[in-house]
C-alpha cells in the first residue's frame, strides 16, 4: 500500500496492548489476536493495521515480520544494531511465552485501538488451540487448507484481498466456537466499498 510499510514499533505496541488488556502472553494467542484485529481493520477501513506480510501455516495465519520479531528471524536479522537492541530490551520470548514492555501507544491510531478491542472482545476468551481452529474458518486461510494439511507446503503467502470474503454459511468452526455467528459479518455494501478503497491504495 502506497506510502505505508511495516513498523516494528507499532507491532510491539499492538502486542503490548493485547498483553495488557487481554491478559494473554503466549505466542500463538498473540499472533492470532493480531490477525483478527487486522482482519477487522482492513474490512472497516480499507487498509491493514500492521502492514505486515501474512502467511497461511498449519496453525493458521501468521503475520510474518511480527513473528520474526518474536523469534528473532529474517526480518529481525536485517535490522541495524540499534533497532535490534530496542527490540531485545523491550521484548523477550521464553518457551513461547512473550513478554513485552510498555513503549507507549503513539503508533496506534484510534482505528487501530478499535480493531484491537474488537479482537479482544470477541476472541480473547479462547484457548490458543481454539483460536487456531477459528482462523481456519476464514477464506484467506481455508483456500490453502488442502495444501497445508497434506504437507504439500508448510507456508503459503496470503492475499489481503481475501480478507474481505466471508466464510461459507454453516462453517464448522463458526458453528462450533462462535455459536454460528461470525463476528466479522458486515454490510455487503460497506465491504465492497472498503475492498475498492484497498484496491485503489495499492
Amino acid at each position: 500500500m502506497e506510502g505505508q510499510s511495516f513498523d516494528y514499533h507499532k507491532a510491539l505496541q499492538a502486542m503490548y496492548y493485547l498483553q495488557a488488556k487481554a491478559k494473554v502472553s503466549d505466542k500463538l494467542s498473540l499472533l492470532k489476536l493480531l490477525f483478527f484485529a487486522d482482519r477487522y481493520h482492513i474490512r472497516h477501513y480499507g487498509i491493514s493495521m500492521l502492514m505486515d506480510n501474512y502467511c497461511a501455516m498449519t496453525l493458521g495465519p501468521v503475520c510474518s515480520k511480527t513473528y520474526d520479531i518474536i523469534k528473532k528471524g529474517l526480518y529481525y536479522d536485517g535490522l541495524v544494531d540499534s533497532d535490534k537492541s530496542f527490540i531485545d530490551n523491550n521484548l523477550s520470548c521464553v518457551n513461547d511465552v512473550v513478554s513485552i514492555k510498555d513503549t507507549g501507544s503513539d503508533e496506534l491510531s484510534v482505528s487501530d485501538i478499535e480493531a484491537l478491542d474488537f479482537s479482544i472482545k470477541n476472541f480473547s476468551q479462547f484457548t490458543p488451540y481454539d483460536l487456531s481452529q477459528i482462523t481456519h474458518a476464514y477464506p484467506e486461510w481455508s483456500r490453502y487448507k488442502y495444501i497445508l494439511e497434506n504437507h504439500i507446503s508448510a507456508s503459503e503467502n496470503m492475499d489481503y484481498k481475501d480478507f474481505f470474503d466471508d466464510p461459507e454459511d454453516g462453517n464448522e468452526y463458526i458453528v462450533k466456537y462462535l455459536n454460528g455467528k461470525d463476528p466479522f459479518e458486515d454490510d455487503k455494501e460497506l465491504l465492497a466499498a472498503m475492498k475498492q478503497e484497498y484496491g485503489e491504495s495499492l
